[in-house]
């Protein structure tokens, strides 16, 4: 599957052109499809349109000032929640039942910290159906998480699947800027690889307009690696140093994974039957489905996905979604939000009193320091010493004046 972005400008000013401004963006990866010209995407390129043409604007006005963005939605936009874990019960007989998602969670936990799997307390418990959902807010805790094997295989007696995130969230992800753009793909992912070795999902972002340098983004799984890449601020790619800089995330939208459609989620889906992601054919069956592979977009019914750039639906959600929640975060109504950093937990004897604390103290200037200890003989010849000296200097500069 291809990655894709879509960065929309400002209404006042539809022909400014940034880079990585995801502030208008889906911030969604859509599957592959065609652009005017029959000419396909290519998988390493991440595709970033600027609408500057008024007639489109136009042609989309009608359909914002007809729908009005509720305002789940809008807080939607700016969440940065990561993904969460999937357990499902597998009980061996009708007397076994499920635990309440409460008392599941803390078992989960109580089991990962024995086994050394340091995390806090999951911060989202629920049920997506008929399993049991667990999130963090922690970059740390979820990596923890994502990396280990040490989940139980039973609660309660009852055996258990874990389900993991499949994708990496776009909080892990940097770009990578200006680079010469007679470098190859393949030479520059070897490069970055040879710096930061958990790099996965390398693209190079394309602009609608012209530009001298490319600018590539990607993934990265080892936080340790990602915090100091970004601390770093730098890479050498070749005989080049360039900038590396944090991915700025765009606004979600809000869409269902059922039907296909936006303004709604899965969970409050109306629709019989769920859909093909490409062809929309009802899915009654998924062993037996046979996808035709033709797009069609279920906003529209046009011969695109559904969550194509390309669909004037999709694009006037998008410039809708960007004006309200500016509004919104310029009214303070919404904040956006990333993943807290785990703040470290120090027991008592990880930083002991200090004895003696007052032993090696410095005085400062001009005030008097009381001593610890008795002077010893040595010590006082030289002060006697110093204090003959002082006398002598002072009735010289007296003479002399």
């Amino acid at each position: 599957m291809q990655s894709r972005v879509q960065i929309q400008p400002d209404v006042s000013t539809p022909n400014k052109r940034r880079l990585n401004d995801s502030a208008g963006s889906g911030g969604l990866p859509t599957p592959k499809q065609q652009r005017s010209g029959n000419k396909q995407f290519q998988d390493n390129e991440i595709i970033l349109d600027a609408t500057g043409d008024n007639q489109q604007v136009d042609s989309t006005s009608k359909y914002i000032k007809q729908h009005k963005i509720p305002f789940d939605q809008v807080k939607r936009a700016v969440s940065s929640n990561l993904p969460c874990f999937l357990i499902s019960f597998h009980p061996i007989n009708e007397d076994q039942k499920v635990p309440s998602a409460f008392k599941a969670a803390d078992q989960v936990f109580e089991y990962l910290k024995q086994q050394n799997v340091q995390i806090n307390r999951f911060s989202f418990v629920g049920w997506a159906g008929a399993k049991l959902k667990l999130g963090v807010n922690g970059k740390e805790d979820y990596i923890n998480l994502v990396s280990t094997e040490k989940w139980p295989t039973s609660i309660m007696n009852i055996p258990i699947t874990i389900e993991k995130p499949k994708f990496i969230p776009d909080c892990f992800a940097l770009v990578i800027r200006y680079i010469p753009r007679g470098m190859d793909f393949e030479f520059v992912k070897e490069e970055i690889s040879r710096s930061i070795a958990s790099v996965v999902n390398l693209k190079r972002i394309q602009y609608s307009y012209n530009r001298k340098t490319d600018d590539y983004r990607f993934h990265v799984k080892d936080l340790q690696e990602y915090n100091r890449a970004l601390n770093m601020r730098r890479i050498s790619i070749g005989n080049v140093i360039v900038p590396i800089t944090q991915f700025l995330e765009g606004n979600k939208l809000t869409y269902c994974t059922r039907c296909w459609r936006l303004g709604h989620i899965r969970n409050k889906c109306s629709a019989p039957t769920a859909r093909c992601r490409i062809c929309l054919q009802e899915i009654t069956d998924i062993q037996r489905h046979n996808c035709s592979q033709q797009p069609r977009c279920a906003q529209c019914d046009g011969n695109h996905h559904s969550l194509s750039s390309q669909c004037e639906s999709i694009k006037a959600y998008k410039m809708q979604l960007k004006e309200e929640v500016d509004n919104a975060l310029a009214r303070g109504v919404i904040h956006r939000s990333e993943p807290n950093k785990q703040v470290p937990i120090f027991d008592s004897d990880d930083f002991p009193s200090l004895s003696n604390f007052n032993r090696n103290k410095v005085a400062a200037w001009g005030s008097k320091q009381v001593p610890t200890h008795q002077p010893t003989t040595e010590c006082t010849e030289i002060a006697g010493v110093l204090t003959a000296l002082n006398k002598q200097l002072l009735i010289m500069t007296e003479t002399n004046t």
